[in-house]
C-alpha cells in the first residue's frame, strides 16, 4: 500500500468515524430535548391545573399533550365533511385508474365498428 492510498484510507476512515460519532450525538441530543419538552408541559400542566376551581386563572392555550390528546379523539370521530371528501377521493381515484389502464385505441375502434354497424342498419332502411 503506498503513502497515497493509505492517506486516503485512513482520511476516509477518521472522516467516516466522526461522522458516525457525531450524528449519534445529534441524535441523542434531539432525543433529550423532545423527554426535557414532554417533561416540561407535564409540569406546566401540573402547575396550571391548580386554578381549576377559578377557570379564569387556567392557561388561554393548552398544553401540547392535552391538544394531541383532543386531535386523536377528533380523528377517531370522522365528520361528515372527512366522509364525504374520502368517497370524493375514491371516485376520483378510479376514475384516474380507469383513464390510466384504458386503451384508448380499442375505445376508437369499437366506437367506429358501431358507427358502421348504424350507418348500415340505415341504408337497409
Amino acid at each position: 500500500m503506498g503513502f497515497f492510498t493509505g492517506f486516503v484510507g485512513g482520511f476516509a476512515f477518521t472522516s467516516s468515524a466522526l461522522y458516525i460519532t457525531i450524528q449519534v450525538h445529534r441524535s441523542t441530543r434531539i432525543a433529550q430535548r423532545k423527554a426535557i419538552r414532554e417533561q416540561v408541559d407535564q409540569i406546566d400542566w401540573l402547575v396550571s391545573s391548580s386554578g381549576a376551581y377559578d377557570r379564569r386563572n387556567l392557561p388561554t392555550e393548552l398544553p401540547r399533550r392535552r391538544r394531541e390528546e383532543l386531535e386523536a379523539q377528533k380523528l377517531a370521530e370522522p365528520t361528515t365533511k372527512e366522509i364525504l371528501k374520502q368517497r370524493w377521493n375514491k371516485e376520483v381515484e378510479t376514475l384516474t385508474r380507469k383513464a390510466y389502464e384504458t386503451r384508448w385505441q380499442d375505445i376508437r375502434d369499437t366506437a367506429a365498428d358501431g358507427w358502421k354497424a348504424a350507418a348500415q342498419i340505415l341504408k337497409r332502411d
